[in-house]
């Protein structure tokens, strides 16, 4: 998805995964082709390591996650803030004067 304007790092999608449901069964890890996920071998748990690599909109590892360890932001309340970054970013490409 693309959302022309509006830089990636103000857009407030990506996963969370809680630690006292997670099975470490690295399905998340492998199953994310963006790579928002890595392995820590320290703490041997997965974790959220590249949270804006994540698709605005894509909650398919929390679909997949057996143990519903993974959540995601409330799309009602993404999809406000989306429409009002897209209006500001509009805003901000017109040309002065023109508003």
């Amino acid at each position: 998805m693309s959302y022309p304007g509006v830089p990636r790092d103000k857009l407030p999608w990506f996963p969370t995964i809680n630690p006292d449901v997670c099975l470490m069964d690295l399905d998340c890890v492998n199953f994310c082709s963006q790579g928002v996920f890595e392995w820590d071998p320290e703490t041997r748990r997965p974790f959220v390591a590249h949270p804006y690599s994540c698709v605005p909109g894509c909650d398919s590892c929390a679909q997949m996650c057996r143990a519903g360890a993974i959540s995601f932001p409330d799309k009602e309340e993404f999809r406000r803030i989306l429409h009002r970054l897209r209006k500001e970013a509009r805003r901000a490409a017109s040309p002065p004067g023109a508003g």
